[in-house]
């Protein structure tokens, strides 16, 4: 069986670095990866950003495509990995998998595929998930120990975990808090690595937000990024109508329908036991129907004609779903007496969630993190299930069709990327021929399958024209002018 496991993170592996070799560089990686980063750099990211690990990291992985692609092999498959891990069942592998295979597109754009994006958004998830592994037994009913040898090494991952991206630092520092609080209120013990590990993510978070350039948000004074200039709820309001609901819960189309199946089968088995309950069932159909309207909504709407009217009415009705999930699996959670993961994975989602609402501008990547949390709780919901339903659900049927489906999804990736990779390359090889030539001015065409890239294709004259030519290292007096295809 080991060497079972071994061999599917073997494959897993090996797929996701053909795929991650051919992810080009784009939009703000070719300042990290030029002299622009090193000006950073030589500040110590001074007024810049206190996302210093985060920023250390993508320093490295643009100056490396090698680099690159094994670190982002290595952390998506240890995200699926350490999934896994919580729930120590073989079938969490293939629905993990599945899930990730059907991220939004938006979300694998800017968070995947886009290497700044990658750098902070994934990275964070995945060092936080190391955390979480390692505690996350205390919810089962084993007594943690005093580990003193492990006090060092906490401590340095709760620096690292707060020093990434900003609402993973205020999650860390909550989910620790609430760690200790737990094995306080449960076992009646302070354990010492768990308090080392909060003390590290106090003193990331000081570290982090002493950088002056947070001063400058807040006053409003940063030019890119502020907060709450409409008030907090006004904010919250804007920020939640323009991108929250679409992003964090309408999107995720494939789990939100797996998420709804599972919890109707749930209350099915629980319905053989105990009387019917009229709540729970007017909570199912409220997300079954708002997941049928998702489909017409996503696949059928384009995001620029939707009016403003029905804007507000999808973001009521997301509130409204997004209640009844919460009443439907803690309802679960109390009666299979497994409630403590299930509010877990729903807070660690609310917690993610809620700084979000307050700073702009947000993007699709702000959501990888919450769309790992709802893939916990699902895993965790279906391991509720009894095993006789659990072996018709996710037993040896499903692990084959997940694995057709997985596989089918990698092709069609690796030939989008395909594509994209050798027409990147061909760009360049063109602009450096024309520059040998003696031009001035050279034609850089658009790379097929753009909406798969974040910021893809420098524009005349602008900052990413700029960024472009420091990059691959061409004369800066020259201009690109983008065009779809070649007059010559």
């Amino acid at each position: 069986m080991k060497n079972i496991k071994k061999f599917r993170y073997i494959v897993t592996f090996i797929i996701l670095i053909f795929l991650c070799w051919m992810f080009p560089y784009t939009g703000d990686d070719w300042a990290w990866g030029s002299s622009i980063g090193i000006e950073r750099l030589n500040t110590w990211f001074d007024n810049y950003s206190g996302r210093y690990v985060g920023n250390l990291i993508v320093l490295a992985l643009t100056r490396s495509n090698l680099l690159k692609t094994i670190t982002m092999a290595f952390m998506l498959t240890g995200i699926i990995y350490f999934v896994e891990k919580l729930t120590r069942k073989k079938w969490t592998f293939y629905l993990s998998i599945l899930l990730m295979i059907f991220l939004p597109k938006a979300v694998f754009r800017q968070a995947i595929v886009w290497t700044s994006g990658f750098s902070n958004y994934v990275t964070s998830v995945f060092f936080t998930l190391i955390y979480v592994v390692y505690f996350y037994k205390i919810f089962e009913g084993e007594k943690p120990k005093q580990r003193y040898l492990h006090c060092i090494p906490l401590g340095i991952l709760g620096v690292i975990n707060t020093l990434i991206v900003e609402h993973l630092t205020i999650y860390n520092v909550v989910m620790a808090m609430g760690v200790i609080i737990y094995t306080f209120i449960k076992y009646k013990k302070i354990i010492i690595q768990y308090v080392m590990y909060f003390i590290g993510t106090i003193v990331g978070t000081c570290y982090m937000f002493s950088n002056s350039v947070y001063h400058s948000i807040s006053q409003n004074a940063d030019g890119y990024r502020t907060m709450s200039s409409k008030g907090l709820i006004g904010q919250a309001l804007i920020n939640y109508f323009d991108v929250m609901y679409k992003e964090m819960y309408m999107n995720n189309l494939v789990l939100n329908g797996i998420l709804v199946i599972i919890c109707i089968i749930l209350y099915g088995y629980l319905r053989k036991k105990e009387r019917k309950n009229n709540l729970i069932q007017g909570c199912l159909w409220v997300m079954t129907v708002y997941e049928i309207y998702a489909f017409f909504s996503v696949l059928g709407l384009v995001e620029t004609t939707k009016g403003k009217h029905l804007i507000y009415l999808e973001g009521v009705a997301t509130l409204i779903s997004a209640a009844a999930v919460i009443i439907v699996t803690v309802w679960i959670g109390i009666k299979l007496k497994q409630w403590i993961k299930i509010v877990f994975s729903l807070c660690s989602i609310i917690c993610l969630g809620g700084p979000l609402l307050e700073v702009t501008p947000i993007g699709s990547r702000c959501f990888f993190a919450t769309y790992v949390f709802f893939m916990i709780l699902i895993c965790e919901l279906v391991r509720l299930l009894p095993e006789d339903c659990k072996e018709k659900v996710v037993g040896y049927q499903f692990r084959k069709v997940c694995t057709c489906i997985v596989l089918t999804g990698m092709c069609f990736y690796l030939g989008i990327f395909l594509s994209i990779y050798k027409a990147d390359r061909h760009r360049l090889n063109y602009i450096e021929c024309k520059i040998a030539e003696g031009e001035k001015k050279i034609d850089i065409i658009h790379l097929p399958y753009e909406s798969y890239v974040w910021t893809p294709t420098p524009g005349k004259g602008d900052i990413w024209e700029e960024r472009y030519k420091l990059f691959y290292h061409l004369p800066a007096d020259i201009q690109l002018n983008p065009v779809w295809s070649y007059t010559k």
